[in-house]
């Protein structure tokens, strides 16, 4: 029987339900809606990467480059110079105060930060080899940064630089420094480098860089080549945020004989070598405004277009000398003016983080 009653029955019963069901189904949706915006947040802070600060502290460990980098905006200036002999001649010890009278190398250097990134500088060096008063301009590029979980193990950087003479022309057409009128005098003059700096944050007190790197030089005496391959190895080990122990070692890749280089000379016990690999040891200051290092280094030159090539200084025989360098960086950029690169305590207070939008960079 179908009467009106049970036709309004019917329509009654679910209108009676109709807001609560739909008060039920918004609540859960909205719920989703949440965990949904929960469940991204969680996602986005996972992807977002912590990269290790502060592998070392400055743009290079002793003489040669670190895959530190100039800040953006920044101009980082740094002062280079090492004295002469310590021990070489037993007659001059006192006289020349143990090298401290006599300036092998002087190095001014100014590097500017367009990006974190992307860096370019130029130099002026005395110079110590073959080559005397050398002027370079120079790039670095940061292609890969080191995360704090190791995801990505290493930062990895290139850098390159081209260097130039103007040393007075000799009058010896045998001579390196012989430079010849037109382009072809021009051109003997100049040298370039290319170098990769792979470098890892092992822990929180030890850093370790390779530096592969090839060094061309457009004149070279005649028993040489003009192009050579060399491997480097540094390393930086922290006693505490302000000190720490640096050390660098370069060796050149080559047959023996070629520019009278021959191999491990100094492990070896070859005391009349023309050539000996560089090994720097150093000690590391910060001083809230300044980094310092004061090293002992067989190297008499800065450059490394100079040391690479030229190095004919062996520890054994006492041909070491002391040197410093010290570095201060100074914003340019009106965005951070007035900012402090570094505050009264060490770079490396645990308070100095960087966070942006696309990545954090924190100290461990």
């Amino acid at each position: 029987m179908t009467g009106p009653g049970i036709t309004g029955l019917k329509l009654k019963i679910p209108m009676k339900y109709f807001f609560s069901s739909l008060f039920l189904v918004s609540v859960l949706f909205s719920s989703a809606q949440m965990d949904l915006l929960d469940s991204m947040m969680t996602s986005n802070a996972k992807q977002e990467k912590e990269y290790v600060a502060y592998t070392f502290k400055m743009t290079r460990v002793i003489n040669g480059q670190s895959v530190e980098m100039t800040k953006k905006g920044a101009l980082d200036f740094q002062i280079s110079h090492r004295f002469g002999d310590a021990f070489a001649t037993k007659a001059d010890n006192i006289h020349n105060l143990f090298g401290f009278d006599q300036a092998s190398d002087i190095g001014v250097t100014f590097d500017y930060g367009i990006t974190d990134d992307l860096s370019v500088g130029t130099g002026r060096m005395k110079g110590a080899g073959l080559m005397t008063e050398l002027w370079n301009v120079n790039a670095k590029y940061r292609a890969l940064k080191q995360t704090t979980d190791f995801k990505i193990p290493v930062t990895i950087d290139v850098y390159g630089n081209a260097t130039i003479s103007s040393e007075l022309n000799s009058n010896d057409p045998s001579t390196v420094n012989y430079f010849p009128k037109g382009y072809a005098g021009f051109s003997h003059r100049l040298s370039y480098l290319v170098q990769g700096l792979i470098a890892t944050k092992a822990t929180s007190w030890l850093s370790v860089q390779l530096d592969p790197t090839f060094l061309w030089r457009n004149n070279v005496p005649s028993n040489d080549k003009n192009g050579m391959f060399i491997m480097g190895l540094s390393a930086r080990a922290k006693f505490n945020k302000r000190t720490a122990i640096i050390f660098e070692y370069y060796l050149p890749c080559q047959k023996s004989g070629i520019g009278g280089r021959e191999p491990f000379a100094m492990v070896r016990g070859l005391k009349s070598a023309a050539y000996y690999p560089a090994l720097n040891i150093g000690v590391e200051f910060e001083t809230g405004g300044h980094v310092f290092h004061v090293n002992l280094t067989n190297t008499a030159g800065i450059s490394e277009n100079d040391f690479l090539a030229y190095n004919a200084h062996n520890w054994a025989q006492g041909q070491f000398r002391l040197g410093f360098s010290i570095s201060r960086s100074f914003p340019l950029d009106k965005k951070h003016k007035g900012e402090k690169y570094w505050k009264k305590g060490s770079v490396e207070d645990p308070d100095q983080k960087k966070d942006d939008s696309k990545n954090v960079q924190i100290v461990r």
